[in-house]
């Protein structure tokens, strides 16, 4: 098969000047139809045209000034690698600064198109291996605007304006741009789970992203394969327990590992109680033995005495074990679902390694409550060999008594979900905390990594945003998401989180369609609730905010309701689905409040806690994006 170049068109703009408009565009549309199987329509070609004069006067009138600057690279329609088709329009490489832009046919900038360019400028830099050095601005040129008024953050210009831009660049002048190895350099994006477990599936090696790594998670791996080597080896038996924040990539951890280890014909498998996950996983990688319902392998073989076929057993989210009681109503026999896998591992010739992945804050269901104590207590009242406990040093604690050793390594700390915005769970807390000046701080440290947090009341608005930002983009994922408590209350909202809707939902059409086909979650017309996101990941989810948390003046009431089964702590959980609610995105998300009485100091909270008004149109050319990041914190480097 014919390999195509992963751009529209690429040169030196000395070549791009001599090179005939006609013979520019008829190269775009090649490139379009190698990538998506269509030529490009009238309206594109249209916009091409536009955007190629645009860029022709432009760096023309430069060069007779400047000619230094005919040694600039450009390219036009750059594909981002494994984005699904995410292409800005025009990257400008003039040595020491990369230039990001993105026409717009418009005279007024919208949030959706100013966040739409830097995210392209963040994702150049922190995963294009060459632009790591660079300066990287994002520049978003509005094509019917006229203003040319100077202003800072994400440059808005017109098409004067641009000139303008370019023109106040220094470098370029004494050498040559390393143009040539900046298009082979390597993009290597932060895969979303599903896309890693399709790589991992296929034998391919997931990109080597530098905050994965920094993360520790090839470190985590590794140490989790030596030590179930080291327990085959020994005929010992061991648990294992990989801790993270949500978005840390524990679960990426694990399905790397059960992998590795199948590829070297060893038995593994991974065990998820999250019913919507094993349902996307199976439905993206068209195969139903990688991943396996946690529940019904505890049913299988903690109902008989013999064993399965695997020694390397992996289940997610570990704190979420049901417990004795939670198995017990729902007829499953008297012991955890911690106290069937340890019998299980007893029951495993010769050796065994457990893998438990555990999240934190994440126990939203009842029966989930119980945590980590009640693996102690099934190694206590299970084992009888000596069992080898690895945790992280901060779980050491929950393991008295019995044989621990404590590993760092087994500690991912970093969300990599939500790309740079690292804090954000630390933000979640402080919001549901209700320590909102603390949460205001963190929050623009937030912003200026390019993750995006806003609130409406206008639903319209909101879906509007999502579709104009993500809408004409293959393989992008938006879904609207609700708590599951506001039946009730939110379908007269138009968000219908009614039980016999939610329902309905197929997880697997739901997370890994495109926007347009049959029951897609991007079609932002079918609800998903925090027992269908949990462990899952959207590019941005609509959050629809229900009356179920709401804040009263100096703390957040929460409406707990009567579940079936006795819990715990209610409270905790109805707060923990919002902490999973909040966490779902990569690019952050859009908090839509229904506009009732009911829920207005729940907005000002919000506001309070640095999520951010959105805003219809909000700027002309020349003037700053209003709270949009600096652009120098969408660049590649520190």
């Amino acid at each position: 098969m014919e390999q195509r170049e992963p751009w529209g068109w690429a040169g030196r703009v000395e070549e791009f000047l001599g090179c005939a408009a006609e013979v520019v565009l008829e190269t775009l549309n090649r490139h379009l139809i190698a990538l998506l199987g269509h030529p490009a329509s009238a309206s594109q070609r249209e916009a091409w045209r536009e955007e190629e004069a645009i860029l022709r006067e432009v760096l023309r009138s430069l060069a007779n000034t400047r000619p230094a600057i005919m040694l600039w690279g450009l390219v036009l329609e750059y594909e981002l690698h494994l984005e699904g088709g995410r292409r800005p329009d025009a990257v400008l490489h003039t040595g020491e600064r990369l230039f990001v832009i993105e026409f717009k046919q418009a005279a007024l900038a919208t949030q959706a198109a100013i966040d739409q360019v830097n995210a392209y400028a963040r994702d150049l830099g922190e995963y294009h291996k060459a632009s790591h050095t660079l300066d990287v601005v994002p520049v978003l040129a509005l094509t019917r605007a006229s203003e040319t008024s100077g202003g800072t953050h994400t440059a808005i210009v017109s098409p004067p304006q641009l000139g303008e831009l370019l023109a106040a660049e220094e470098g370029g002048e004494s050498e040559t741009p390393h143009f040539e190895s900046w298009l082979r350099s390597p993009y290597e994006p932060l895969p979303t789970l599903v896309e890693a477990a399709r790589l991992i599936f296929a034998e391919q090696p997931l990109p080597r992203i530098r905050r994965a790594e920094s993360a520790g998670i090839p470190e985590a791996v590794a140490l989790l394969a030596e030590i179930a080597h080291e327990a085959e080896r020994t005929s010992s038996r061991v648990l294992a327990l990989v801790a993270g924040v949500p978005g840390a990539g524990k679960t990426l951890a694990g399905l790397q590992l059960v992998y590795d280890r199948l590829a070297q014909d060893r038995s593994a498998v991974f065990l998820s109680g999250n019913g919507p996950l094993v349902q996307v996983l199976r439905d993206a990688l068209k195969n139903k033995h990688f991943v396996q319902d946690l529940h019904a392998f505890v049913t299988t073989f903690g109902t008989s005495t013999r064993p399965p076929q695997h020694h390397i057993i992996v289940f997610d989210e570990a704190q979420r074990a049901w417990d004795r009681g939670y198995m017990n109503w729902h007829g499953r026999g008297d012991g955890s679902e911690p106290d069937v896998l340890v019998q299980v591992g007893e029951r495993l010739d010769g050796w065994c390694t457990l893998v438990g992945l555990v999240g934190d804050g994440q126990e939203i269901h009842s029966g989930e409550e119980a945590g980590l104590a009640q693996w102690a207590e099934a190694i206590r009242a299970y084992a009888t060999d000596g069992w080898e406990i690895h945790a992280p040093p901060r779980m050491g604690d929950q393991f008295q008594g019995l044989d621990v050793i404590e590993h760092p390594e087994l500690d991912l700390t970093v969300s990599l979900r939500s790309h740079r915005a690292e804090t954000l769970h630390a933000w979640v807390a402080d919001l549901l905390a209700g320590d909102f000046a603390a949460g205001s701080a963190r929050a623009q440290e937030i912003d200026d990594s390019g993750f995006a947090m806003y609130v409406t009341r206008d639903l319209s608005a909101a879906k509007n945003y999502l579709s104009d930002r993500y809408g004409s983009t293959e393989g992008s994922r938006v879904g609207v998401l609700a708590s599951s408590r506001t039946q009730r209350f939110l379908p007269p909202h138009g968000v219908d989180s009614s039980w016999p809707a939610t329902k309905k939902v197929n997880f697997g059409h739901w997370y890994n369609r495109d926007a347009g086909e049959p029951r897609a979650g991007s079609n932002l017309d079918e609800v998903v609730t925090e027992f269908g996101c949990q462990g899952l990941e959207l590019d941005m989810p609509l959050i629809a905010w229900g009356d179920d948390v709401r804040w009263m003046g100096s703390s957040w009431e929460v409406k707990v309701g009567r579940p079936r089964y006795r819990q715990e702590d209610p409270r905790q959980l109805r707060l923990n689905a919002y902490r999973v609610l909040l966490t779902r995105g990569r690019d952050g998300f859009v908090v839509f409040v229904p506009d009732d009485p009911l829920l207005d100091a729940t907005h000002k909270a919000l506001l309070a806690g640095g999520v951010r008004p959105l805003l219809p149109a909000l700027a002309k050319a020349g003037q700053p994006a209003r709270h949009s990041p600096d652009a120098s914190s969408l660049s590649g480097r520190g």
